[in-house]
């Protein structure tokens, strides 16, 4: 009696264990979080692992420790290859994507509280702690039961029959035992192998070279006016296409338009398809500055190592003033020289002393309004090429600025704080929490836009305003396609003619129609404008306000 008693608990017990094992080589995402959930799925990985220690006999005690790391590794596996994709919407390519670890790393360090930070370090620690536990506590109860003879036979078997039930739901389409199977983690390793080789040895040099270049600028012997480049920060197409975005921002939309018709301002819309998602923003400005494709780090690194001409140069070569503004901008941006931007502001030389907002700072509005009494308030200068990347609609999309009214409050040196709301750590985790704050950051975009356009931007100007990238996949979800809005803003019905011909549509709700990846806008915009205004069809209807510097450099 006692002997079976033993047997039924050493059997409860490898049960357990092998339960563990699996669980841990098959869980999925619990979306939209960092957490995961538990499958009932089988472990490919696990059956093979079985079957090879059946047959070669269960390790040593450094065989064990061997096994132990190398089943922890595929854990770590399987949560990357889970989570990446759940939070960022495509699959980590951890060649390239490692490098920007320590800068996202100090990004969220910085927006946390040290006591959130501490307590959300111990409590990883000790997650991981007990996971090694755990899984430690599994592996042995597997090779020790593996020492008994029959336990080995038994869980040998096992293994095979599984492995057979695989093997022909692999070969005949009738059968649905493959899909009782997790995908397998060894193949991620694999593919990032692959990945590293195709980055490094194998990459081909030459292929921006081989790339037709960019068209010459349009333009007539009439004088040109300035043309903007806005990114609009995580501006997605799903801010039209899902219901949960789209319904509570309707309004903003419909309203932004009138205002600015009133104001005699026309728009006309479209989309184009990303070369990133949810992240890697400079992928994007990459492939429209460029006119390539730019959908990874190797392609971008190749493309500044390259002699192509830019946009930007396209411009300057016209007589245009190049000017980036880049208030996300704390390093060294070599990529700047290559573009050919004639001015740079970065962070530092915006000169903002007001209140900071997250780890960027700045608020967008302030940026916008600094580079116009800086660069556009003036008697006699070239016309602008303005690129503007915003930075208040990045991910956390919280703490988010206040919308001033009147931009005459930048004119201060400094601002009174203003409280924002606290941003917890688990929220900025947590897609739920960050969704109604993305809603806000893309409301706040529209505000800084309408009240630009209606009070400051100049009359004979195009702006091209445009997404960079759907937000992260934990706000808006993976399955959805990498398609970004584009809008065209001028006083001049001719200007949007030929936009309107090569597949924009009036107004401010883009239609279905992709017009290609985003590399193409950058063509699109030597080869259709930015024609001048005809005097005679621009009247400024809307009340202009004087602009004054805020204080500091004024060059």
């Amino acid at each position: 009696m006692e002997r079976l008693s033993r047997l039924s608990i050493n059997g409860f017990q490898l049960a357990l264990a092998l339960l563990l094992l699996n669980s841990a080589l098959t869980f999925q995402n619990h979306w939209p979080t960092v957490g995961v959930r538990w499958v009932p799925e089988l472990s490919l990985d696990l059956t093979v692992l079985l079957l090879a220690v059946a047959w070669r006999g269960p390790p040593g005690r450094r065989g064990r420790g061997l096994l132990l790391g190398g089943v922890i590794l595929l854990v770590l596996g399987r949560y990357m290859d889970v989570t990446a994709p759940a939070l960022m919407g495509r699959s980590i390519h951890l060649y390239w994507d490692s490098q920007h670890l320590p800068r996202v790393a100090t990004m969220f360090i910085d927006s946390v509280a040290g006591g959130q930070l501490a307590l959300g370090g111990l409590a990883l620690l000790a997650l991981c702690g007990v996971l090694i536990a755990a899984l430690r506590w599994a592996l042995d109860t597997v090779i020790t039961a593996m020492n008994q003879p029959v336990a080995r036979r038994m869980l040998g078997i096992l293994a095979a029959v599984l492995l057979t039930l695989y093997s022909a739901g692999r070969l005949s389409v009738r059968l649905p035992t493959e899909q009782w199977f997790a995908l397998p983690v060894t193949p991620v390793f694999i593919e990032q192998i692959r990945l590293a080789l195709d980055a490094t040895v194998f990459r081909n040099l030459g292929q921006i070279a081989a790339q037709p270049p960019l068209p010459v600028l349009n333009l007539n012997s009439r004088k040109s006016g300035d043309v903007f480049v806005i990114f609009f920060e995580s501006y997605g197409a799903l801010v039209f296409d899902d219901p949960r975005f789209a319904a509570p921002l309707a309004g903003e939309f419909a309203a932004l338009e009138q205002s600015l018709a009133s104001a005699g301002w026309r728009v006309a819309s479209a989309r184009l398809e990303s070369s990133t998602f949810g992240g890697g923003s400079w992928l994007a400005h990459a492939s429209l500055l460029s006119g390539l494709r730019i959908a990874d780090q190797g392609d971008y690194r190749d493309l500044l190592v390259s002699s192509r001409q830019t946009l930007v140069r396209r411009f300057a070569d016209a007589g245009y003033r190049t000017v980036a503004v880049m208030p996300g901008l704390r390093y060294a941006w070599p990529e700047g020289r290559f573009y050919g931007f004639t001015e740079i502001y970065n962070a530092e030389r915006l000169n903002y002393r007001g209140p900071a907002y997250g780890w960027w700072a700045i608020p967008d509005q302030y940026s916008l309004y600094r580079i116009h009494c800086t660069e556009l308030d003036r008697i006699d200068r070239p016309p602008l090429f303005v690129f503007f990347p915003t930075i208040n609609s990045h991910a956390p999309f919280a703490p988010l600025p206040p919308y001033q009214p009147d931009w005459h409050y930048f004119d201060a040196p400094t601002g009174e704080a203003v409280e924002s709301g606290a941003v917890e750590l688990s929220e900025r985790l947590d897609g739920a929490a960050l969704g109604p704050a993305y809603i806000e950051s893309i409301r706040y975009n529209l505000q800084v836009l309408g009240g630009y356009l209606r009070h400051y931007a100049p009359a004979n100007a195009l702006l091209l305003v445009l997404g960079d990238h759907q937000p992260p996949a934990v706000v808006g979800g993976r399955e959805i396609p990498w398609q970004v809005p584009v809008h065209i803003f001028s006083r001049n019905p001719a200007v949007l003619e030929p936009f309107v011909a090569a597949g924009f549509r009036p107004g401010i709700v883009p239609g279905p129609t992709v017009l290609g990846g985003i590399e193409r806008m950058g063509r699109l915009l030597l080869e259709l404008g930015p024609l001048p205004p005809q005097p005679e069809a621009i009247h400024d209807e809307g009340p202009r306000q004087q602009a004054q510097c805020p204080g500091g450099e004024e060059g």
